[in-house]
This record gives structure tokens, C-alpha cells and sequence, in this order.
């Protein structure tokens, strides 16, 4: 099967990027990536190539007939479960092993999973809005009730997850997909929860800080933070300060 292609957007800004291309690295698909410049006109050839929405991301792989194109980062994760990964993405488990694919607790947690990625595809408005991921920068905002609402539901979901597992652990124990959906969260509350003085629960910051420190979100971040362009549709509150190459300017 001819290698994919990712296309996706600057990495400081596009939370949807960051699903797609982190799925893919987790679950160790194979693939090249091509980063458009979101809202500029040189994405635009691109996008009308393979976006049917005209939005990141998108994977393509074969040529005329057989081109497949998948959109929309919740079908690219139902994609690469069926096609390009030999582990389960709801439970992380590999999919050779029956027994564990049989098992009532992975079913559950399989289940869970797969609801509380909906959820955060379809909802959690208020925290999106408010919040736009902004990697390079700490910011103050003004939370409205919605978005503190948000965060209370996400910060439940979290605790839910998490009871009796491990320091350390992934929401489900083995990275799912559910880590993946919820990587972009876990990247807003480090701009803005502190300064704009959002209480979080210890166990939110526990598995935010295990998310910071898997090697995957390290790159991008790190790649995020070489980026030098300022999308100004993406940017929100008081900046206090910035990291990266643009806190040399």
C-alpha cells in the first residue's frame, strides 16, 4: 500500500492538525506530511486538490481511481484503525490478541473511549472558542461560564478515567485515540489556565504533565515553536509572554 500523505496545517494553531498527525505517529503509521499555511492564499491549490471541504486534515494515498481520500479527523481515525495500524486505537491493544479483544473491560473502556471522543468532535464549544490553541504563547482570557462549564466536564471525564490507575497513566492505561483527541486541550490549558486564574484539579495537571512529556507531543510542540507566522483569526486575550523563535523578536 502506497505510503499516505497528511496534509495539515501551521502546527502552533491547528488543534485538528495535531489529532490527525499525532494518531498517525502513535499508532505508528508510516507516512509523509505536507503543513499548508492556513488562510493564505498559497493553501488554497492544495486544498482544492484533495479537500473536498477545503480544510485540514486530510489523508490521500493512491493515484486516479484508486486515490483514497479521507476528511474530517474523527474518519481518519476510523480509517487507520481499519487499514494502517495492527493496535486497537480505542483500547491501544494490539488486535492479534483475542482474548484481550474479547474481554468485557476492553469493550467498556472501547466503548467509553469512542463516546468521549464524540463528545469532544461534536461539543466543547466554549472552551474552543475561547481557548484557541496557541502553543508558543501564555495568555490571559476572561473564561465565560460556558467555557468553565467545558472545563469541568472535561476535568470530570479526566478523574473518571483516571481513578485507580497509575502516576503517569494514559486515560485508558495503554495511549488511545481518547489521549489523541484530548492532546489539544490539554495544550490550550497550559496557554491560558494559570494566567487568566483557572483552578485545575491535581489530577488534570497530572496527566496533562504525562502528555507533555510524551515524545510525540514534544516534537510537534517543538516544531510549533519554530514557526514564525501570526494568524491573528487565531489568537486570543492578553499575551503575557511568548516562547520560541518568536520570543528572540
Amino acid at each position: 500500500m502506497q505510503k499516505p500523505l497528511l496534509i495539515i496545517g501551521n502546527k502552533n494553531y491547528s488543534s485538528w492538525s495535531l489529532r490527525a498527525w499525532l494518531l498517525l505517529k502513535a499508532f505508528n503509521v508510516d507516512f509523509d506530511e505536507q503543513l499548508i499555511e492556513l488562510f493564505d492564499p498559497s493553501a488554497r491549490p492544495i486544498l482544492e486538490a484533495h479537500s473536498p471541504t477545503g480544510k485540514v486534515p486530510v489523508l490521500v494515498y493512491g493515484e486516479g481511481n484508486e486515490k483514497v481520500t479521507v476528511w474530517d479527523t474523527l474518519a481518519i481515525a476510523i480509517h487507520i484503525d481499519e487499514y494502517f495500524t495492527d493496535i486497537n486505537i480505542w483500547t491501544g491493544i494490539n488486535k492479534p490478541d483475542t482474548n484481550a479483544q474479547t474481554d468485557h473491560q476492553n469493550r467498556i473502556n472501547s466503548a467509553y473511549c469512542q463516546s468521549i471522543i464524540a463528545e469532544m468532535h461534536s461539543g466543547l464549544s466554549g472552551i474552543r472558542n475561547e481557548m484557541p490553541m496557541n502553543i508558543r504563547a501564555t495568555a490571559k482570557i476572561q473564561p465565560s461560564s460556558a467555557c468553565l462549564s467545558d472545563i469541568a466536564r472535561i476535568e470530570a471525564i479526566f478523574a473518571d478515567c483516571l481513578k485507580g490507575r497509575s502516576t503517569n497513566s494514559y486515560l485508558f492505561g495503554h495511549f488511545t485515540a481518547a489521549d489523541v483527541f484530548f492532546a489539544p486541550v490539554v495544550l490550550r490549558l497550559q496557554t491560558y489556565a494559570d494566567t487568566s486564574n483557572i483552578t485545575l484539579q491535581p489530577l488534570t495537571k497530572q496527566y496533562c504533565q504525562t502528555m507533555l512529556n510524551n515524545p510525540h507531543i514534544k516534537a510537534w510542540i517543538q516544531a510549533a515553536l519554530q514557526e514564525t507566522r501570526i494568524i491573528e483569526e487565531d489568537e486570543a486575550g492578553e499575551v503575557v509572554s511568548l516562547s520560541g523563535i518568536l520570543s528572540a523578536k
